[in-house]
């Protein structure tokens, strides 16, 4: 009899406490609708530590409602109190509805909670694009997350935001995420999303110096992308870094044959052997650059700049020769060379005589070959 008597009176317990419980509930949603956010958050606080209230979705879906509410009204109004309630309100709103979610185990608060998903993800952007402007990129990198984990929800029916990702892999690596980063770029890449990505890819692999994935990377774009030449110029840029001249070279030939109308490429490759001294073939590069645009003034500088080289290996080499007939020689065709120079910078002049940064070197080739007329001429540096 006295087990009965236990047994009843802990029922009746139960009895009394969840029409307590309940009506505390409803006392928080009231609370919400009049905006007495702080009440409201001390009722549901309080049910939290209940041992059975806790374990109510709609107690969790309560708390969330709070924060997100209260934080969407105080950012309106500008009201630190109200967008503050919490620490870190958005991810407490968050929080609170997916443990909802985890007790709601006949999903019935799934079709109330997918447009504040919504909502919340377009906060989680906004904040993450504040904390970015600020250079916080821990801090963006944690919201653009979070807005990407939301809108990745299985439960809502959004379109797939390849900008969210993007954003969100732009501040991993800001951040010092490179690993994060480099999952979502391939992601996005593998959506052809745009040049960009391959870009910045290639560039993290740098960064860890990995250059076979770079290359890969660059290479994998190119053949992705049309009208891709920035693409060209980085691959070309990364093989010439690291030596491998002759790959460098292959490139452009190849850039050159799919966009022969583009006079970057024989620009780019007359560079190229101007940097290792090919002078011959450089010129000729720059002048196949000149046909396709006759008034790239840097081609006819970097071509008398070539010429000058010319001339003044000649005469290094003239100076090893004991055969006074070659000397002669050798001389007459470093005067040429240096003929041809100042010919291609007076054409350069003539082009562009009002840009300063080019006639400026212009200036310094005319002073090397001692051209003092056409020196006195022009508006040096330092006039």
């Amino acid at each position: 009899m006295k087990k009965i008597f236990v047994i009843l009176l802990f029922l009746t317990g139960c009895g009394i406490m969840s029409p307590l419980q309940n009506s505390k509930l409803i006392a928080v949603f009231h609370l919400i609708e009049i905006a007495n956010y702080e009440e409201a958050k001390n009722v549901v606080e309080e049910m939290i530590e209940d041992e059975e209230s806790k374990t109510w979705a709609k107690t969790w879906y309560a708390r969330g409602l709070i924060a997100q509410t209260a934080y969407m009204e105080g950012k309106k109004k500008n009201d630190r109190k109200l967008f503050q309630l919490y620490p870190d309100q958005l991810n407490v709103a968050y929080d609170s509805y997916e443990k909802a979610r985890e007790l709601d185990k006949r999903e019935r608060f799934e079709r109330q909670l997918a447009p504040r998903y919504v909502i919340l993800a377009n906060e989680f952007k906004k904040s993450a694009e504040s904390h970015f402007k600020n250079q916080k990129y821990e801090d963006a990198f944690r919201a653009y997350e979070k807005a990407l984990i939301i809108t990745e929800s299985p439960f809502l029916s959004v379109a797939m935001d390849t900008n969210l990702i993007y954003n969100t892999a732009l501040v991993a690596h800001e951040h010092g995420n490179e690993d994060k980063a480099i999952e979502l770029l391939k992601r996005l890449d593998s959506y052809n999303f745009s040049t960009n990505v391959t870009h910045l890819l290639s560039f993290i692999y740098l960064e860890k110096a990995d250059t076979l994935s770079a290359r890969q990377t660059l290479e994998d774009g190119i053949e992705k992308y049309q009208e891709n030449e920035d693409l060209y110029l980085l691959l070309v840029d990364l093989l010439y870094k690291n030596n491998q001249i002759d790959d460098a070279l292959e490139v452009l030939d190849q850039a050159i044959s799919d966009y022969p109308e583009k006079q970057v490429y024989p620009f780019t490759k007359g560079l190229i052997y101007q940097k290792t001294e090919d002078y011959a073939k450089a010129i000729d590069s720059y002048n196949n650059a000149i046909e396709l645009d006759s008034e790239h003034v840097l081609a006819y500088i970097n071509i008398a700049t070539c010429y000058y080289n010319i001339g003044v290996e000649i005469e290094a080499n003239a100076m090893q020769i004991n055969n006074n007939s070659l000397v002669i020689q050798e001389r007459a065709r470093s005067a040429k060379a240096f003929e041809d120079s100042v010919a291609w910078l007076n054409k350069a002049y003539d082009l562009k005589p009002e840009d300063h940064v080019l006639t400026e070197k212009i200036y310094q080739l005319y002073q090397s070959l001692k051209i003092n007329e056409r020196v006195r001429n022009m508006q040096g540096p330092s006039n």
